[in-house]
């Protein structure tokens, strides 16, 4: 039992750590992705701080390029007012995150600006640089997240992000075109080359596949100040003189209400990015919170699982050398041996080497037939074969060979052993020697088998009948009884119990008892009496012998047709003991010379037992006793008178 619970529970504990190990690892994977979605959500704070940034860098690159296409003091009074706020918002953003050097960057084009050092198109150059360069930062945050989701929403967002720039490029470009009073060809190449890469944008954006957002656009394009814009930037790229469309800062004003709606549009964009990395932020926290509480239930119950296999394994330490003092002391007071499937010896202890006279080495790997007594009848041990065989433990008492040709008696038991999957593995004996019980049994046995048969011959010899009547009947009775069928124990108890037949007669008087002449019928009625005073007589003990000889004693003057005495029973009702000795007795008394009459002629004999076959005798009986009367007339002539 403890095996199988070791067994099982092993292997609870094999799965349970399997299970520890295999959750562990989903764990790190989860905190890898929780991890990697926690770092997204910081760039994002950052990235949206830069676009506020940047925003007011793109307004500050339009007003220096228009202040530098026409000089005047109102351009540069727009200029400072933009710079300080600017100025301003580094402040406040330094806060959060690291832009020193984007604020040394800052420093540099403005002393560069004041000192007149850069032209107009280097400054618009560094200017867009340092706007890229700050732009980029969202698209290198595609390399930080593993969610193809928030990849897909990043890489709209950063066409966006584009679309704005351009936009604001194209602020700049306009306003220093509409200040210029030359080069008025050249600046419009370089509004169509930037308008270009505005509308390739968009339309890369119109037809994205990946978002349900790729339709953005449209309501962008419907806004006022769009429209005006995109009119303006072609009725620009029209005209090719100094002939006044719009005021510059009119202009700017107008281009920066594009620029303005475009960046509202990306900045809620942005914002539904925003939540959607929370909303899976808060997934991988709560999923991975479940799984180190299952991982820690997990844990427990491997724990637990330990600590039980830990109990079972100290009791099965415990069991076994239980097991092993019991083995000792079985060892020292019984006879033990085991074998294998097939009854060859496997193991034997001290005691049954020493009560059989053989080796150990002698013993095992022999058959148990070493030891196997002629005594024992076959069916014994096929009896014991076929219960061991059907998994039941079979007891009984057996007759054992010495090695030096003695004998020993023992009460065995022998049991099969079966494995944990209930296969069988080997067979146990234990046993315990009776023999000087069997031998004293024998001798009682055998003293009250010889009282009984004096008592029988007293009886008979009263009568004037001798003792191999008593002898002869006892044999033949014993020898009909085989010949029936009946087990040698039962036949020798009916040969014991037959001499009581006539101990009734010990109550009839002499007068009638050795009356020679024929008994008249009161006489005769006394002398039927015989049968019921020897069952009284015998009948309440707890012998098997004297019940056999009760119902001998009561029904041997029974017949099979019902018409004998005491109570006219007959056929099977007439008990099988008292049928056999009803044929034997009957035959010796025909066959002897008594007082009252000579022996009948053997011929006159078999035919008076054929006429009674079925009349007073058991036509069973009677076949088996002719077909065998030579084996009866054996024991006739060995036990004459």
């Amino acid at each position: 039992m403890f095996k199988n619970k070791f067994f099982i529970l092993s292997s609870l504990l094999s799965l349970s750590l399997l299970f520890v190990f295999v959750v562990f690892k989903d764990i790190t994977a989860m905190n890898t992705r929780l991890q990697n979605i926690i770092s997204v959500e910081k760039k994002l704070k950052k990235i949206t701080s830069l676009k506020k940034l940047v925003k007011e860098i793109q307004k500050e690159r339009g007003l220096t390029y228009i202040y530098y296409s026409n000089s005047i003091p109102k351009y540069f009074s727009i200029l400072k007012k933009q710079r300080q706020t600017l100025k301003e918002l580094l402040k406040t953003t330094s806060k959060n995150i690291n832009i020193k050097k984007l604020e040394k960057d800052l420093e540099f084009i403005h002393l560069k600006i004041n000192n007149k050092v850069y032209s107009r198109e280097e400054t618009f150059e560094y200017y867009t640089n340092l706007i890229f360069n700050n732009l980029i930062a969202s698209e290198r945050l595609l390399i930080y997240t593993n969610n193809s989701e928030i990849k897909n929403n990043l890489i709209f967002y950063q066409q966006l992000n584009f679309i704005q720039e351009y936009l604001g490029q194209i602020r700049a470009t306009v306003g220093g075109r509409l200040a210029m009073k030359n080069k008025l060809q050249i600046m419009n190449k370089k509004i169509l080359r930037i308008d270009n890469l505005l509308q390739n944008r968009i339309s890369l954006l119109n037809s994205y596949p990946d978002t349900t957002d790729h339709n953005i656009w449209k309501p962008i394009e419907k806004v006022e100040c769009v429209q005006e814009t995109n009119r303006i930037i072609k009725k620009t790229l029209k005209e090719f003189n100094n002939k006044v469309l719009i005021k510059p800062l009119k202009w700017f004003d107008i281009s920066t209400c594009a620029v303005n709606t475009v960046d509202l549009t990306t900045n809620n964009y942005l914002n539904k990015i925003n939540i959607k990395v929370l909303k899976i932020k808060k997934g991988l926290e709560n999923n991975l919170l479940f799984h180190i509480i299952f991982w820690l239930f997990s844990i427990f119950v491997a724990l637990i699982i330990f600590y039980v296999l830990f109990r079972i394994n100290k009791k099965m330490l415990s069991s076994n050398e239980l097991l092993e003092q019991y083995k000792k002391a079985i060892d020292a007071s019984t006879i033990v041996s085991k074998t294998d499937r097939y009854g060859v010896i496997t193991y034997v202890n001290k005691a049954f080497c020493d009560v059989s006279g053989y080796s150990e080495k002698e013993l095992v790997g022999a058959s148990h037939n070493i030891v196997r007594h002629n005594d024992m009848p076959k069916e014994a041990f096929k009896d014991m074969w076929n219960t061991i065989k059907r998994g039941e433990t079979w007891t009984g008492e057996v007759k054992n060979l010495k090695k030096d040709g003695g004998f020993y008696w023992v009460n065995a038991t022998i049991s099969p052993i079966y494995d944990n999957n209930l296969k069988l593995v080997e067979y146990i004996a234990i046993r315990h020697e009776n023999t000087n019980i069997h031998i004293l049994n024998e001798d009682i046995k055998k003293t009250q088998h010889e009282l009984i048969y004096r008592i029988g011959e007293s009886v008979e010899s009263r009568s004037k009948e001798t003792g191999n009547h008593v002898r002869r009947v006892a044999k033949y009775s014993e020898l009909l009884a085989k010949l029936y069928g009946l087990d040698n124990d039962l036949c020798e108890n009916i040969s014991i119990a037959s001499t009581m037949h006539d101990v009734g007669k010990i109550a009839i008087p002499d007068s009638i008892l050795l009356k020679s002449a024929k008994l008249n019928k009161d006489e005769w009625e006394i002398m039927k009496t015989h049968s019921y005073i020897g069952y009284k007589i015998l009948v309440g003990s707890n012998l098997p012998i004297l019940r056999i000889a009760a119902k001998i004693a009561y029904q041997h003057h029974e017949r099979y047709d019902s018409k004998g005495y005491p109570c006219g029973i007959g056929a099977e009702d007439i008990s099988i003991y008292a049928r056999i000795v009803s044929i034997v007795d009957v035959f010796d008394a025909l066959i002897s010379n008594r007082v009252y009459k000579k022996a009948w002629e053997l011929e006159e004999i078999l035919e008076y037992i054929k006429e009674e076959k079925l009349k007073q005798f058991d036509p069973v009986l009677v076949d088996l006793f002719l077909e065998n009367i030579s084996e009866f007339l054996k024991i006739k002539n060995k036990y004459i008178d």
